[in-house]
């Protein structure tokens, strides 16, 4: 059994070769390593409490992840954790998924492509000093010695306001995806002022044909019933606009459908996850599911019903009155996601960049950093960039 304790009192343990340690040299850090959904749940769930996380780091969201997502993708949940030896105090802790890509081992961070951030857990005291970084890291890498490559992609610039140390790491650089953020300090009617008036205008001529309707209203699915419903609701209507669009339906495979279902019932349940139906004329209009975490709702996708709606704007109408909701309860940070969507703009949102953090653990993995790095370096010279996307699944298989 090997065990560690953390600042609080309470005991990292996991039986045979699930946990194991690594202190390079006399380094003050400590990187222990827990193998498989139930060590690494378990680990996170005594730590969990002393950490500051994004909600997609949360021990909610990463047990539903690890059982659907990382189960069929037939990759193998890791937890590190690496705590400072002087003072008992965790002050990272770094959820992955570790799977074969090729003839690589690859350490990725738990997060889906298409929704979400990777990030790691920090403990309260922010990292800022370069050297404990890099001591920290070294540890970490010692630790996950077993990996071919470390690919943690799309992380925030900070973490609950704390900096996240990992992008200030050689090998890390801006990512190509990047979040929409919209935070609102005053009133919901203050913020709709502050969009100016032409876009406050049509908002509100699409508000009056709406309520015009029968029975207009915006619900929030509670019960299983209304939970499946809505949820078979955003289904169709989202497999409808894909198709139509010849783009990618999340929904499509069959993982993340069940991992979004999970979620939309389990989350529920735990009060992290909300499902709105905007209705008129008893009919679904457009759908929203999202997540919340210490005061910030992340949207983790949205749906419409067509054409026959559009005079009502549905996708906008229904964040913005998914919005005035949550703030009247509270809620004033808002992320409306990482895709290039033109849904996402209007709204007074901000663009903030995420991070990649790419490092090869041996010369096997050199080719496949390099061409991330490469992709960073041709960003935004399109023809260069064209025929990199060609070569791009010969150089990674």
């Amino acid at each position: 059994m090997a065990t560690a304790e953390t600042g609080n009192g309470a005991y990292l343990s996991a039986g045979g070769e699930q946990a194991r340690s690594a202190t390079p040299g006399e380094s003050r850090f400590v990187a222990e390593i827990f193998d498989g959904a139930d060590d690494a749940l378990a680990a996170l769930e005594v730590i969990e409490g002393g950490l500051v996380a994004t909600g997609f780091q949360t021990l909610n969201w990463l047990t539903v992840f690890y059982d659907e997502v990382a189960h069929a993708h037939r990759a193998m949940p890791r937890l590190a954790v690496v705590t400072d030896s002087k003072s008992d105090q965790v002050v990272l802790a770094l959820p992955l998924v570790v799977a074969k890509e090729g003839l690589l081992r690859v350490a990725s961070l738990a997060a889906l492509e298409a929704v979400g951030q990777g990030a790691p857990l920090l403990g309260p005291e922010p990292l800022s000093d370069p050297d404990r970084i890099r001591d920290i890291w070294r540890a970490l890498r010692a630790a996950i010695r077993d990996v071919d490559l470390i690919r943690l992609e799309r992380m925030p610039a900070e973490i609950g306001g704390c900096p996240n140390p990992l992008i200030d790491l050689f090998g890390s650089s801006t990512s190509r995806a990047s979040a929409h953020r919209l935070v609102i300090t005053g009133s919901f009617d203050d913020y709709l002022q502050g969009l100016g008036k032409r876009y406050r205008k049509d908002v509100e001529r699409c508000h009056r044909l709406w309520q015009n309707e029968d029975n207009p209203r915006l619900v929030c699915a509670e019960t299983d019933d209304e939970i499946a419903h809505v949820f078979a609701t955003m289904e169709e209507q989202q497999a409808v606009w894909h198709a139509a669009r010849g783009t990618k339906d999340i929904f499509a495979e069959r993982s993340n459908r069940e991992f979004y279902e999970r979620l939309a019932f389990d989350g529920a349940d735990a009060g992290v996850t909300s499902l709105f139906a905007l209705e008129a004329g008893g009919r679904i209009v457009a759908t929203l599911f999202g997540l919340t975490h210490e005061g910030a709702f992340s949207l983790l996708s949205i749906s419409t019903g067509g054409e026959q709606w559009s005079h009502l704007s549905p996708g906008r109408l229904v964040v913005l009155e998914t919005v005035k909701h949550l703030v009247a309860q509270g809620v004033r940070r808002f992320d409306l996601g990482i895709n290039a969507n033109p849904l996402k703009h209007g709204f007074g949102t901000e663009e903030v960049p995420l991070y990649d953090l790419v490092v090869a653990q041996d010369l096997a993995a050199v080719p496949k950093a390099l061409v991330h790095e490469l992709a960073v370096q041709l960003r935004g010279t399109s023809r260069l960039t064209s025929a990199l996307k060609r070569a791009l699944p010969r150089l990674r298989s």
